[in-house]
């Protein structure tokens, strides 16, 4: 079984606004979300200004993983994240 890109990741702090993941057309391939201690979060998914995913984040809880399914959710045109009240790494292709 082939593979169609090398899988790159980047993470971002609490409360990174509108960060630039990629350029491109990438596809999101997972996330792992770090919930704060006491306040519920979010991360926002976005290709270019229009929001393609939301996962909310519970304060206090644990680590989690989001999966993806087979060949991932696509971004056009670029893709970028904001993040609340949590800390992420995503995995992309593009």
């Amino acid at each position: 079984m082939g593979f169609d890109s090398d899988v790159l990741a980047k993470s971002f702090s609490a409360d990174a606004s509108a960060q630039n993941v990629n350029n491109n057309n990438s596809r999101l391939k997972g996330a792992v979300l770090s919930p704060d201690g006491t306040n519920d979060g979010s991360v926002v998914f976005k290709d270019n200004a229009t929001t393609v995913m939301t996962v909310n984040t519970q304060g206090g809880g644990a680590d989690f993983t989001v999966g993806v399914p087979q060949e991932g959710v696509r971004f056009a045109t670029n893709l970028n994240v904001t993040v609340t009240n949590c800390s992420c790494t995503i995995f992309y292709t593009g």
